[in-house]
């Protein structure tokens, strides 16, 4: 069994897995999939398409793809991408709160 990411990271909660998306929306291609109680590293979360009640998408921290957080849970306090670096995904030193 892997060894569980550094936090932030999510746990799948949904019993079929969840769809990686290239952007943070349903509508989005999917490019690959995560089977349930898979753990990955979150680098970031954005504001995007509201899924069944939940309007959160993570970005992961290995590869620049989208998981909805409705199908995630998260453990560790994760930025939103606006607070993040581009280059290092830790938070800017210039972010707010």
């Amino acid at each position: 069994m892997p060894a569980t990411p550094q936090q932030p990271y999510g746990t799948v909660v949904s019993p079929t897995g969840v769809n990686e998306r290239q952007f943070p929306s349903t509508d989005s291609a999917v490019v690959g999939h995560l089977p349930h109680n898979a753990e990955v590293a979150l680098r970031c979360k954005v504001r995007a398409q509201n899924v069944d009640g939940n309007d959160i998408w993570y970005l992961l921290r290995e590869r620049q793809v989208w998981v909805a957080a409705r199908f995630v849970r998260n453990t560790g306090e994760v930025p939103y991408c606006g607070d993040v670096s581009a280059d290092s995904g830790e938070p800017s030193a210039d972010s707010a709160g």
